[in-house]
């Protein structure tokens, strides 16, 4: 009967010991810190934003190139393991093909065989912040949400339905004049672009796009955006 409660007793001491449940989440690079040195992620027209994936058995993250594979988590410390290997797909503009060596080579992959600490801390309106720590002490900072202007707000738009099959539907409480939408995928990369007019709702055809999740960046004429989040199924 010992055995039985001390088996019990492990169980329960891994189950509380497992990996901080918020990680497993889509998280939006904000710095690379590398010698003391900030380096933020590049925004153009090839690159909008640099998002990490945490998942229960897999990682993803990408810049151009990509890097994707298993991840184990340790059950007692906030650590975790990589295993990943890297899609090559190259960088057109300069800066985001040095961006991505800063934190795809150098923070990641060369320290794949070794452990990554990590730390959220519960912000205000529902934000986080994940920084996560390599064997040197570099820091990639995350955000549970990308940044916006506080003018612009994500509450001025909407839409449904989340997940979504074929066609997309963009709501807006107040009349939208001269906005730019685009369509990212996982990586960051731009799929397409559509300039817009609507008074109340407008629909977007994404039948094309293949099963994943993608963003919804919506931006008006003076530069103020918003992104949503939309799965495709």
């Amino acid at each position: 009967m010992k055995y039985i409660f001390l088996l019990l007793a492990i169980l329960v001491f891994q189950a509380s010991s497992a990996q901080d449940p918020r990680l497993l989440d889509t998280w939006y690079l904000q710095n690379v810190i590398v010698d003391g040195q900030d380096n933020f992620p590049p925004e153009n027209g090839e690159l909008s934003f640099v998002s990490a994936q945490f998942f229960e058995t897999e990682f993803f993250t990408a810049v151009c190139d990509a890097i994707s594979g298993s991840i184990s988590y340790d059950l007692i410390n906030p650590e975790f393991h990589i295993n990943v290997g890297m899609t090559l797909l190259g960088c057109t503009l300069q800066v985001n093909a040095d961006f991505q060596l800063i934190y795809l080579d150098e923070f990641w992959f060369n320290h794949q065989d070794d452990a990554f600490s990590y730390e959220i801390v519960d912000g205000s309106n529902n934000s986080k912040v994940l920084t996560v720590t390599n064997i040197l002490g570099s820091q990639a900072i995350y955000g549970n949400e990308l940044l916006s202007n506080d003018d612009f707000t994500a509450s001025q738009f909407s839409i449904h339905p989340n997940p979504v099959k074929n066609e997309l539907f963009l709501t807006s409480k107040n009349p939208a004049r001269n906005l730019t939408i685009k369509i990212f995928n996982i990586e960051g990369k731009l799929l397409s672009t559509r300039n817009l007019e609507f008074e109340k709702q407008v629909s977007l055809d994404v039948s094309s796009l293949s099963s994943s999740i993608y963003f919804l960046n919506i931006e008006d004429k003076n530069g103020n955006k918003t992104v949503k989040k939309f799965v495709k199924n």
